[in-house]
């Protein structure tokens, strides 16, 4: 049975409507729950509250400024570049987040972008669809194999780790391009490297799952797309901003490389604008690669148990801080 937080009831804001789950879980521990509506903040919310799940919304200093009781923040998934972590820290507030809960799902939705674009399945799908039946665009729209072939990760965190275990079961060459290499040496399945260019010159496929930092931003741009080769294909499940999509546009357009598998882009939500979608060598998601009920169940249970541990530990610290006093 899950031990009930003692003292003063803590409220936590759900901004999230739909975490129905998250919100019985806290309800049973003891906590005060308070539900948004999953769009925008409610200001008499944010003034109670002493921990938030912020869900996808952003954290700036604003909001921080109007939320003068908070002393937690817990982000479901794993990036954290809408969270102000720097003001954050500068206010005593601790922020978490569920590494590990979405990796199975995103590294699912990476191979299924893989194999899309190897496969050609969108333009093959567009034109049987059309108002002829257009047979030959078996000739056009040429599929290729993954076996054998050589699959560039970028980035080995929990995603990354998990798409490499995929991949090999279609018997890929992996190179891993990390920072730290020392970390990895070990692991001698994998050819680990950190050098970018190396990782991108000698791919088939390229898969970004760097952190979402400033540091990365168009990580991927005009020079590094000119390394690969004629026939690679760029998969992006992290962030959109990892590419510079001007540069990307540019190469797909014409034909530096094959294709691209999209999930994330710089500017979302989407529209109808963006010239990325207009393209045929472009698979597209509206970034919903972690978005399964299995990953979201895993998050939900992850930040009820963070939430958990910090008021417990908070609650101890109060108590021996009394007994001293």
């Amino acid at each position: 049975m899950a031990c009930e937080v003692k003292s003063v009831r803590k409220v936590v804001y759900l901004v999230n409507d739909k975490a129905k789950m998250v919100q019985e879980e806290l309800l049973e521990r003891g906590f005060e729950v308070l539900v948004g509506n999953g769009e925008f903040y409610n200001e008499e919310y944010l003034k109670r509250c002493w921990a938030l799940m912020p869900g996808r919304g952003y954290v700036t200093k604003e909001t921080l400024d109007k939320a003068p009781n908070l002393k937690f923040i817990c982000k479901q998934g794993v990036g954290l570049d809408r969270i102000d972590v720097e003001a954050c820290s500068e206010r005593g507030i601790t922020v978490a987040n569920t590494p590990d809960s979405n990796a199975i799902s995103v590294a699912e939705h990476t191979m299924a972008l893989m194999l899309a674009c190897a496969k050609q399945l969108y333009p093959l799908s567009l034109h049987i669809r059309g108002e002829a039946l257009d047979n030959s665009c078996t000739d056009r729209f040429k599929a290729s194999e993954l076996h054998a072939k050589t699959l560039a990760i970028i980035g080995f965190g929990s995603i990354g780790s998990k798409v490499a275990k995929m991949a090999r079961a279609f018997d890929m060459h992996i190179i891993a391009y990390v920072r730290q290499i020392a970390k990895y040496r070990d692991k001698s399945d994998i050819e680990f490297t950190d050098c970018l260019e190396k990782a991108l010159s000698g791919a088939d496929v390229i898969s970004l799952h760097v952190s979402g930092t400033k540091e990365n931003r168009h990580l991927i741009g005009k020079r590094e797309l000119a390394l690969m080769k004629r026939s690679a294909i760029v998969i992006n499940t992290t962030r959109g901003f990892v590419i510079d999509e001007d540069a990307l546009y540019e190469a797909l357009v014409n034909h530096r490389i094959a294709g691209a598998g999209l999930d994330v882009f710089e500017r979302e939500p989407l529209t109808a604008g963006n010239r990325l979608l207009k393209l045929e060598n472009v698979v597209a998601t509206p970034h919903s690669a972690a978005n399964t009920p299995e990953s979201n169940r895993r998050a939900h249970l992850q930040c009820v148990r963070i939430i958990q541990a910090f008021a417990e530990t908070e609650n101890a610290l109060g108590a021996s801080a009394e007994a001293f006093s």
